[in-house]
Order: C-alpha cells, then structure tokens, then sequence
C-alpha cells in the first residue's frame, strides 16, 4: 500500500492529477483541445548571471532552481488550477491553461481559463521582483510570450513519462517570448482580441516575424503612457514602473 501511495504521488509530480487518472484505466494519453492557453516566460538574462567558475555554475542553478520553486509556489495556489505547468527548458517556464475540461466547465466565462492564465503571467513578474529585491547585486528580467488556439496534450514514453503539448498555437506562443521584449508580455493578434475585451490596455507593437507564418501582428503589455513609462498593474494591485523599451514599428 505505501508503495502504491508513492508510486501514485510521485506519477501526479510528474504529469497533471487529470492525466494520471487516465493513465491507470489506459496505456496511453492523447487529447485534441479546441482553444488552450500557453505561455512561455524566459528569464532573458540568465546567461549573464550564470558564472561556470562559480562553484562550477552549481550555485547559479541553485538560485534558478529557487526562482522556477518560486513559480511552482505560485502556480499551486487554488485560483490557478486550471492552469498546469508544462516544464522548463532551460530559463524558460511552460505553462498552459484550458486542459482540464472538467476545471474549465467550472468557469462561467469560455474563455475564463485565459484570463486566469494572463493573470499568472502577470504575477510570474511580482515574483521575480520580489526575488530581485532579495537578491544583493543582480536584478533578473522576465519575457512572456501568450497565444492561444486548437494544439494536442498528450504523455509520450513507457518507462519515463513525458506529458508534453503540441502545434501551432504552442509554436507561435514561443515566439511571442524569443521576439518579446523584457518585463512585457507579447501577445498574438487572437489572444489580444480576447483580452482586450477583459479590460486589459495594451501597445500595438506591429509585426513580427513567426516561422511558418510570416508576419504577424502582436501587442504588448503593459500599455505604456505618453511619456514611455508603462505602469505594471499586479494583481494585488501595486504598480510598478517600467521603462518603455525600443520595439519595432
């Protein structure tokens, strides 16, 4: 019994509690979801902090490693259960929303689950500069790239589990991150459409370029003010100033 209760504990680690409720009645997972939320959010400076004559760099993972618990803690609270942590690559956190059928069934709103996601991203930045305002001499930045639309979640491996998601929608929301710009969030035309209706302000950047789909229009977040300083507005409701950054018209 105790080594069915860690097998168990340690299998709902690893995937999401939905998923592992499958797996035990089937081999395999694979499911198509009409419209989930990713976001990928990269800490852009990492490779400036990360010094391999510093204990070998162990001590530069180990501050990351608190950093991404930081995140975890975050994403364990109630509000965002809808939302389930992909994994990390690197310096960059996976997250998406809208996966679990039965917590979205929970939410009046269709498109509920983005606004809860969009929220967690707007928290992942008050927890990186709270961590910032513990740390004594370096100040780590955070980009988040957000899209949504149709993609695949499914657990791929026999012996070691891998749950991972997949198409369009996920690739666009990783270039909403490695074309974004730091302490912002970039969001694609549809995500914006969607959010602009919550009440969220956003900057119309113009358009980058997405492999396999060319040009595309994106929008930033915060909305900077005239004078190009854009007020940050958490969730808790503290705002915070941020430079406006150089982005292309």
């Amino acid at each position: 019994i105790q080594k069915t209760k860690l097998a168990d504990w340690l299998l709902r680690n690893i995937i999401p509690y939905h998923v592992a409720e499958q797996l035990k009645v089937s081999q395999s997972y694979s499911k198509n979801h009409d419209s989930g939320g990713v976001i990928f959010a990269s800490i852009v400076n990492f490779s400036e902090f990360y010094e391999e004559n510093y204990e070998g760099g162990k001590e530069c993972y180990r501050v990351l490693n608190e950093l991404i618990g930081d995140f975890d803690e975050l994403l364990s609270k109630p509000h965002y259960s809808s939302i389930e942590k992909i994994k990390t690559i690197g310096a960059t956190y996976m997250a998406a929303s809208g996966l679990n059928t039965s917590q979205c069934q929970d939410n009046n709103h269709p498109h509920g689950h983005l606004q809860t996601l969009f929220e967690f991203a707007k928290e992942m930045m008050r927890v990186v500069d709270d961590f910032n305002n513990n740390m004594l001499w370096f100040n780590f930045k955070l980009r988040i790239g957000f899209n949504h639309g149709p993609l695949t979640a499914g657990v791929i491996g026999t012996t070691k589990l891998l749950y991972d998601i997949w198409g369009d929608t996920v690739n666009i929301a990783s270039r909403m991150d490695t074309t974004g710009v730091e302490c912002r969030i970039q969001v694609s035309e549809e995500s914006y459409r969607i959010l602009s209706k919550m009440g969220y302000d956003f900057d119309y950047r113009g358009t980058v370029n997405v492999k396999g789909k060319g040009q595309m229009k994106t929008y930033l977040y915060p909305k900077c003010m005239d004078n190009g300083i854009c007020l940050q507005i958490y969730s808790i409701g503290l705002p915070v100033k941020v430079q406006r950054p150089q982005v292309k018209s």
